[in-house]
């Protein structure tokens, strides 16, 4: 592939452009791979836990940190206000929603410093969901089970750090710990555990814990998928491969970034919304899908890389969006970012349980076929999907409104 594209790049300036980033792509993700591998080595001793939502920026910024000086930001991480929001959003899954009372009460107890109550409270939940759906304790092999494609399952992974935690001790002892031992919390043999790193390590724990459940139910799709890339490909598949590169070469030559425009208020009323061609077209559809409740039609235009079901996926939108309305919508600015990707500037009125506020935010639309591989806008067999990006926006205002 790499000898292909530069023999094509000797003719072509935007392919020689177009494989440049390429390689940019593969070096940080190599650089991923060192950050992972020395986490891994420096911060599971200490009870910590690698998984797939990990911020990629937090452990770049570990690598260059002492592990004294990493601990803090890690506590920092897994204590921000914004992180705890995201895993939140996690509770109002039918899987793990049966918690969702205990994981906001736990918060409340980490919002008040009060880390003696919220530490059990934490351990409770990783219990309750790894007992449930394994059938096993996690501190007894309910974790252990390689899971296929996620970070969580690997080195690093929640079965290794749920090995540091599961120690256990027969006799009581009143020095401080630094990390949630279950057996010395719940059984009462160390009770001085009320520190934020305790809370935020058990908090990192569930984050793996979640991660790890929720790919073992999408696990059978993905194996699927990449058997299916695995298997050796025929001629005829080869020759359509070689047609389709050719025409991605030629679509990449003839695009052209449009102006970006600004200052515009698009929204239901506007006669361009019937071209589907065009990404704020299909936008516009989105966005008058969300205002109308019709979850379906929403799911079937997002980007969904583990390909669920579009009823298991509007299932997952509505229970998101269960108490919030949209009551208007405008796209004010659209940029062209790639052949590929668009970023409109969305301005959204929502009201929950009679409070209105607005939200700003970019909707991403991605050009791509129905695997959602990425196409040059206008090949055939792609249309424009939306990153779903706004609907955490959305539920994060939610969870605001809802506070007040």
């Amino acid at each position: 592939m790499r000898l292909i594209a530069k023999a094509v790049g000797l003719f072509s300036p935007r392919v020689r452009e177009s494989w440049r980033q390429v390689e940019s792509q593969l070096a940080e993700v190599q650089e991923i791979k060192m950050n992972i591998a020395l986490f891994s080595e420096r911060y599971v001793p200490l009870g910590w836990a690698n998984y797939d939502r990990m911020s990629s920026t937090v452990l770049a910024e570990l690598a260059m940190r002492s592990v004294e000086q990493g601990e803090q930001l890690l506590t920092q991480h897994h204590l921000d206000e914004q992180t705890l929001r995201v895993l939140g959003y996690r509770f109002h899954l039918p899987q793990f929603q049966p918690w969702a009372a205990i994981y906001e009460r736990a918060i409340e107890r980490c919002k008040a410093e009060d880390w003696l109550s919220a530490v059990p409270l934490i351990l409770i939940i990783i219990d309750g969901i790894c007992t449930t759906s394994s059938g096993k304790h996690p501190f007894s092999g309910g974790a252990d089970a390689e899971v296929f494609d996620t970070q969580t399952s690997g080195t690093g992974g929640l079965a290794e750090a749920l090995k540091v935690l599961g120690s256990t001790r027969r006799k009581l002892s009143e020095a401080p710990i630094e990390a949630p031992f279950r057996h010395d919390v719940v059984h009462g043999l160390n009770p001085n555990y009320g520190f934020s790193i305790v809370a935020a390590k058990a908090l990192n724990l569930l984050q793996a814990t979640t991660d790890y459940f929720v790919s073992i139910r999408d696990e059978v799709q993905r194996l699927a998928r990449a058997e299916e890339e695995q298997r050796p490909a025929s001629f005829r598949e080869i020759a359509a491969v070689m047609r389709r590169t050719a025409d991605l070469k030629s679509a990449l030559e003839a695009w052209r970034p449009r102006p970006e425009r600004t200052g515009l208020a698009i929204d239901e009323s506007c006669a361009e919304l019937a071209d589907d061609t065009l990404p704020e077209a299909v936008a516009a559809k989105y966005l008058q899908f969300l205002q109308r409740t019709n979850y379906g039609a929403l799911a079937a235009l997002h980007v969904d890389y583990p390909q669920r079901s579009v009823a298991y996926r509007a299932g997952q939108l509505r229970q998101e969006f269960k108490g919030i309305r949209v009551l208007h919508w405008v796209i004010s600015s659209i940029r062209d970012t790639s052949a590929s990707f668009t970023t409109l500037r969305v301005d959204i009125q929502v009201e929950v349980a009679g409070r209105r506020d607005k939200l700003s935010a970019d909707l991403r639309m991605m050009y791509a076929d129905p695997s959602f591989e990425v196409m040059v806008r206008s090949m055939a067999e792609g249309q424009w999907y939306v990153m779903p990006n706004l609907t955490t926006d959305l539920w994060v205002k939610k969870l605001q409104l809802e506070a007040q």
